[in-house]
Order: C-alpha cells, then structure tokens, then sequence
C-alpha cells in the first residue's frame, strides 16, 4: 500500500500541538478515511477515527454535511468554509471549518482546520442548535418569526407535506395551504400566547396535507427571547397523532371496543407474561421486534437477558420483593437490545392470582421512552443556553415545609391546574388531593425519611377534574432553621397511564363478548367472598347456569345472531342478581352466578334462591329482538352451598354443574339443588 505524502511524524510536527483542531484525510471511494487528527480534535469523538471513514463515526445527517464540503472542495479545487456545532463537558461550541484539497500521488487528501468560533447566541443560532438536536427524531419542527411568518422547517416536517421550503419561506404562517377553514382561529390564539412569551405543550392542532387530508399534532409552543426578554421568533414540536384519533373515533362507533383496545395496546406497547418462576412465558411482537431477538432466543429465558448492567445489583431483588407481596411495579428500565443499543422503557408490571389467591405469572406492559431520554438529555445539556426550552417541560415542582405547607410551585401547577401562585403557597398540599391520595400522602408524610421515594397522587384542579401524577420527592434539611427540612417533590402527569392500566386489569378479568367477567375473575374474588362467608357465620350458593337452546339457534340463524343471543343471556342474569351478587361468563352459553352473604339458615337461605331464579326466569321471558327475530331465552340451573356441599370454589362448581345435569335430564327451564342428586 502507496504511503500518503505527508507522514504521521510530520504532521505531528505541524499540528500536533495546535490549539485548532486538524484533521488530515485521504478520499476513499465516495468517502474520506481519517488518517491523522491531532490532539485538540481527540475530544470531537467518541471513538479513535484513524482508519475509519466520515460515514462510519458520525451520524447520518452530520456525515452528509462534511462530504458535501470535501466534496466541493474537490470539485472546485479551492478551499471552502462551512460551520457547525459539538458538545464538550456540557458547553455548546461552534465552530467554522476551512476544507483544502490537495492532490499528490495521484491521490486525493483533504486537510481540515476547525476553529472555534464566539458563539453569540443570536436568533439564528438558537435555531441552528434547536435543529440540530431534533432533526435525527421522528417529531417535526417548524420556526415562525413574531410577525408569524414562516422560517424554516426541518426535514421530517418538510416530508410529512410535500412542500417547497424556498416558496413558502417569509409567507404569513396562516395563510399556508396547510392551514385551512375552522383551524385558523385555533392556530392564531395558540400563536398569539406564545408571542406573549407563554410556554405550552400537548395541545391538539390540524394540518390539512397535500392529499386533502386532516392530520392531527401534539403540538409544543416555545418561544425564543432575546437576552431582554423580548420574543423574536416561535419554535414548534409536533407529534403526529393521527392514528390515535382516528382509533378514538373507531372506538365510539363500534360495539367492539375491547378487540380495538387490545389492538391499539398492542401495536403502541411492549407485553409480555412471566411464569413464577421469572421465566417469559409469552409475548407479543412488537416486544420480539424492540429486543433484536427471536420469540424462540425469549421464551423460557428471564428478562436478566435483556440486563444492561446500569442498574444497582439491588434493582431487580427490590422490584421482585415488591411483586411477590402482591403489589404493582411501576418504573423506569434501560434494556440492552441483542445488538448491544440500550434503550429504555417506562414498565408496569402487575402480579396475577389463580383460585387460591396464590400469584403464579405477571403481565408486563412496556412503553419505550428512548427518544425521551434522549430529547431530555440533550435538553438539559443545553440548559444553560437555551432556558426557554427546559421551561417549557411539563413535570410539576413543589417544595413543602416538613408540614406539608408549599413554599413554591413550578409555573406548570399554575397552567395545568388552572389556580395562581398565590392560591397555591402557604396552602398544604394535601388540600389539592383527592380523598384516597391524601390519606396516602399524609401516611407518607408521617413516614417521610431522608432518601428519594416515590408516590402516585391523585389532584384535582380548580374546575374539580382529576389528575394523576407519579412524584419522586426527598427530604432535606432546611438549613435556615435548625432541625426542620424541606420536602422537594417532582413530578409528571401518568392520567393517560392510569387509564390504560385500567382497561388492561379490565381486559385480563372481563369476557369481551359479553362484558361480565370471566373464570379469572370468578378464581380471583371468590376467596375474599368465602374469607368473608366464614367470619361472619354466612352461606354462599354457586349456581351454574346453562342456556336450554343455544346451539340450535347457532346453527339456524348463524354466529352473529348466537353472540347477540349470548350477550341478551347474559344482561337478563346479571340485572336478576342482589348488589353484593355477582355473574360470570365460564364460556360458550355457560355461566355461574355467585350469590354472596346468605343465611346459614336453610329455609332462609332457599327463599332467597328461589326468588333470585324466579326473577331470571321472568327477566329472560321478556324476550327480545335480535335481527328481526324474537327470542326468549330459557335457562337450566344447579345449585351448590357453602358450607354444606363444599368449602372450595372448585368442588362447589362440580357439585353445581351435577345439579344442573339433573335439572337438564328431568326438564329443561327449571333447577336443581345438589341435595336432590345425592
């Protein structure tokens, strides 16, 4: 191999030692390898570049950058200037770079001087920087001058809608063809707070696309002020959240909203089922697709393969000590994939139970929040640069004295919960909380020690509505008085979460045909039902219930006729039954019904029975239309005690279901008691 013209040793000799970065590169095909840098450039990676190309070490955007140049360098023969920016030890630098080509050997080498440059934080730096840190993600930007004229835009946003930066550039920002019809006046009272310098996020705005078509954003406001405080231009973040509408929307117009649901969660989340004894029993694909491995290499293995080695040796002991108590796991974890990329998911994993009480797996749901870890870390990386970006964030601060009485709050309590500064200080912030949050903030008040905790609390906002925020707080000694301390809390809204969590703990214990719940549910309450039964000296009848003509209505009048004739069996039961009652689907036109808090009386105990059967009976006679077709369903039924013919849920069930092939032999719409099959 043909040794460049300037050796190591003699670059050394010229650069080594200069306080400008230098960089010495030879072409390679389309791209440059690094052969010499010298010691001022060594910090700009994070990796040794000798021997490596441009398109290797940097990121994709930042490679095309620097080709561009060298590239044009060669090309025209002459050298040419460009600037960019780099991070060292938390500062922003800028720097302006000169390319020379040189020719030699019948080889071609680019030599690079990169200065830095007095970064002067005008507007369009600020921009620049902005952009830099958004451009690699999956949200759009925009810039809008405070005369609402459009800027600029990055390439996601440019992608999104087709359009031609150039044309529209200098254009008022409202008048765009993206913007169309009733969106206008929403658009201008968003535009008109933030020229006021207001900071605001997740409000919901609509672009009409080069198809005509409606999408909607999860839009950011930033404004960005000059060192006087004066707003010279408005920064946008959007989020296309298009699909998630439109799902809301599916999901109000159809009668199947669980099997939308479970689609929704799980195209949007992470699911997989572990056994007791840690092992992954099941998962769905879009947690395959975000660990790199196969569901083969994952079932039967423990999460520990996904371990990245950043959390505390304690980490997963605490987490199990919680689950095995019954308890739900909420937080955060960095995963390593199988090809090595850590990333990080916001975890909830909830313990479930078999008939007796016992947990035996656990379903886990992950949400990935990578990209928020990253978009944070380079925010707050920039903090001191860019203030009007980290105050823009969301998350809620408050700072109590021991008594819980709030010294501050962050301007976020103000927007979000719609009281003022002055409502808030000097009021204790339990007064905020709803009846169960602060009976379990006071607990923890009484408990507070001296390292990070955290806690869900549930506030309500000044118009009564409800919010849920998940806080990390810590005590620490106020130093103006002598043996007091402070309470430092900061928190972030999970409502949406709590929400979700609620339709999955719904999903895992409901039948979806028919709503009620199902055997894991009737496995789950029956031991509070039965501890109950025994304290209080009382009874319990398990009647199981069987549709007389099911399957001959299946047959003649087809599935969905028979899933409508199920559901209607199901509803007449269900509205038969007392209030500390309960129904439950076992499956097909099957279903058992708990009757809870009898006497242990026999004569008063049957009285009870029979009139819950009587009003079953009346209840399904009513009948119904399905399809054009009247129906009045009949049902057969056996009936079981505690404590007379069992003390389990699952003899009780057996001795039921004997009960009820008598009744069925003998004559159908009628019912059995265990006594009489004995």
């Amino acid at each position: 191999m043909m040794q460049p013209f300037l050796s190591e040793s003699q670059f050394n000799i010229m650069f080594k030692n200069s306080k400008d970065m230098v960089f010495f590169m030879k072409k390679k095909g389309e791209d440059f390898e690094y052969l010499y840098i010298n010691t001022k450039a060594r910090h700009l990676f994070n990796i040794a570049p000798c021997g490596k190309t441009v398109s290797e070490i940097m990121s994709k955007n930042l490679a095309e950058t620097i080709l561009h140049y060298y590239n044009l360098a060669i090309e025209t023969k002459e050298q040419q200037n460009y600037q960019d920016y780099d991070y060292y030890k938390n500062e922003v630098r800028k720097h302006e770079t000169t390319v020379f080509p040189i020719f030699a050997n019948n080889e071609v080498f680019i030599l690079g001087i990169a200065k830095e440059i007095t970064f002067d934080r005008d507007l369009q730096d600020k921009y620049l920087f902005m952009r830099s840190i958004f451009f690699k993600t999956f949200l759009s930007t925009v810039l809008i001058s405070n005369d609402l004229k459009f800027l600029e835009a990055n390439e996601r946003f440019i992608d999104d809608f087709g359009i031609c930066l150039e044309s529209m550039q200098g254009q008022s920002f409202l008048s765009l063809p993206l913007i169309q019809g009733p969106y206008v006046s929403e658009w201008k009272s968003y535009l008109t707070d933030a020229q006021n310098g207001d900071n605001f996020t997740t409000k919901i705005v609509k672009f009409i696309d080069k198809e005509n078509k409606t999408r909607s954003f999860t839009a950011t406001f930033s404004p960005l002020a000059s060192t006087n405080g004066d707003v010279l231009a408005i920064f946008l973040i959007l989020q296309e959240v298009t699909d998630f509408i439109e799902q809301q929307k599916e999901l109000r117009e159809t009668s199947h909203g669980l099997a939308i649901i479970k689609n929704a969660i799980n195209n949007a989340v992470e699911l997989s089922i572990i056994d007791d004894d840690r092992k992954i029993i099941d998962l769905n694909d879009r947690f395959v697709a975000r660990t790199g491995y196969t569901r083969e290499e994952l079932i039967g293995q423990t999460h520990d393969i996904l371990d990245s080695g950043y959390h505390p040796p304690d980490f997963g002991e605490k987490m199990w000590e919680k689950l095995r108590r019954g308890e739900i796991w909420q937080g955060e974890i960095c995963n390593r994939s199988k090809q090595g990329e850590l990333y990080w998911v916001d975890t909830t994993i909830i313990p479930l139970t078999n008939a007796a009480g016992e947990i035996d797996s656990y379903f886990s749901v992950n949400y990935n929040t990578s990209e928020k870890k990253r978009l944070m870390i380079e925010l707050q990386n920039s903090e001191r640069t860019f203030r009007i970006i980290t105050e823009n964030m969301n998350d809620f601060i408050v700072i109590m004295d021991e008594n819980g009485m709030i010294q501050y709050v962050s301007p976020s309590y103000v927007r979000t919960f719609k009281y003022t500064e002055e409502e808030l200080i000097g009021k204790n912030y339990s007064s905020f909380l709803t009846e169960e949050s602060e009976t379990t903030w006071l607990s923890a008040l009484k408990n507070m020690e001296r390292h990070e905790m955290t806690i869900e609390l549930a506030l309500q906002t000044k118009k009564g509505d409800v919010i849920w925020t998940e806080g990390k707080y810590k005590a620490a000694k106020d130093d103006r008085i002598e043996h007091a301390y402070q309470i430092i809390m900061v928190s972030r809204e999970i409502t949406e979460r709590k929400k979700l969590e609620n339709s999955l703990r719904f999903m895992a214990y409901h039948d979806n045909l028919t709503q009620l719940p199902n055997r894991r549910y009737l496995e789950k309450e029956f031991p509070r039902v039965l501890n109950t039964a025994k304290k209080n000296n009382r009874s319990i009848a398990v009647l199981y219930i069987d549709g007389d003509n099911f399957k001959e209505i299946n047959d003649q009048y087809g599935h969905d006729v028979g899933d409508a004739f199920i559901k209607l069996t199901g509803e007449r039961i269900a509205s038969s039954i007392r209030e500390s009652d309960f129904v439950v689907r076992i499956g097909g036109d099957e279903f058992v019904a708990v009757l809870a808090n009898l006497s242990i009386i026999e004569k008063e105990r049957k009285k009870v029975i029979q009139d819950i059967i009587e009003r079953v009976k009346y209840n399904l006679q009513l009948g119904a239309d399905i399809q054009g077709y009247h129906f009045k369903p009949t049902v057969s039924i056996g009936v079981s005690y505690y404590p007379d013919h069992a003390a389990t849920l699952e003899t009780l069930l057996e001795n039921a279901d004997k009960a009820l092939y008598k009744a069925k032999t003998v004559e159908k719409n009628g019912f059995k008691i265990y006594d009489d099959v004995q």
